[in-house]
């Protein structure tokens, strides 16, 4: 997968043409708990599929193949898509007779994200198991939940988490109400704080984060933190297990400083800048198909 820095890209995911290219004949490890490169690979080609819009969302706008021949082609189908007001979900499992069957559940982000970026609040709202949560993304999973609690209640095997940006915050809260096999998330914003992250306590989370990625600094609330199992990819595009601190913010700060944000930054720049490209779906797919390639069983 090559890495794509256009705005085309950053907004509109979905539209891509090539998806789990490569992928075909690479094996999801379905009892993994520990991090798995494959199986970052994988969940983060789904994160990024699930952007795609078909004919109930967009009429007869949509053209190209739909996100179930997409999966079927690499062994996997879709559920029917869990579809209220802004949030959107979909399980994912292994074709009937699969000999290692898995499931996964995915949340989409958000599709507009320069409004969502632009008009991102964090007002702290209690959440169930405890601590406190942003309310958007609660009201958003709580739109869907029962629904999608209902489905996973039929599922006898595995069943991994996974999504990017919003979709990552909702997989989060997820993981909180009914823990996964393991929850990975990509370019996931802060959603809870401290006492949240207890009811988190027993749940396996990888969270990967590309290098400057914006949306991973946000929303700016003090009262929220990031928790789990942090992967880094640095600026020249290493990967980094539980780093400091402070050796991600010396890493961010390699190369240009960053630019004011502000609300006319999508008319500012021929292409995105590099703290929005990093958050690109397929710009984290390419770097992991990268880290696998370089050392599969590492």
């Amino acid at each position: 997968m090559n890495f794509d820095n256009s705005w085309e890209a950053l907004l509109k995911p979905g539209e891509a043409t090539v998806y789990f290219d490569g992928l075909n004949d690479k094996h999801f490890q379905v009892n993994a708990t520990a991090y798995s490169k494959i199986n970052a690979w994988w969940l983060a080609e789904l994160c990024r599929l699930i952007y795609r819009q078909e004919a109930d969302e967009m009429g007869q706008a949509f053209t190209g193949p739909t996100r179930q021949q997409i999966l079927n082609q690499v062994g996997l189908e879709e559920m029917p898509l869990f579809n209220k007001q802004d949030t959107q979900c979909a399980i994912v499992k292994t074709l009937a007779g699969d000999p290692a069957p898995y499931a996964v559940l995915v949340f989409r982000g958000t599709t507009d994200l320069k409004d969502w970026l632009t008009d991102l609040t964090a007002i702290p709202v209690e959440w169930p198991r405890g601590g406190l949560v942003h309310e958007g993304f609660k009201d958003a999973l709580d739109l869907v939940w029962a629904d999608v609690n209902a489905a996973l209640e039929q599922i006898e095997c595995p069943v991994f988490y996974t999504g990017h940006s919003l979709g990552a915050a909702l997989a989060t809260l997820a993981a909180s109400l009914k823990p996964p096999q393991a929850l990975y998330t990509f370019g996931l914003p802060l959603t809870g704080n401290s006492d949240f992250a207890e009811s988190l306590s027993q749940v396996a989370i990888y969270r990967v984060v590309n290098n400057r990625d914006v949306v991973t600094t946000l929303p700016p609330a003090l009262v929220f933190h990031h928790f789990g199992n942090l992967h880094y990819i640095t600026h020249n595009g290493e990967m980094v297990a539980d780093p400091t601190r402070l050796s991600v913010a010396l890493d961010r700060l390699k190369g240009f400083p960053l630019p004011i944000f502000s609300r006319g930054w999508h008319q500012q720049f021929e292409d995105p800048p590099e703290y929005l490209a990093d958050h690109t779906p397929v710009n984290y797919v390419a770097h992991l198909e990268q880290f696998f390639r370089q050392a599969p069983d590492a």
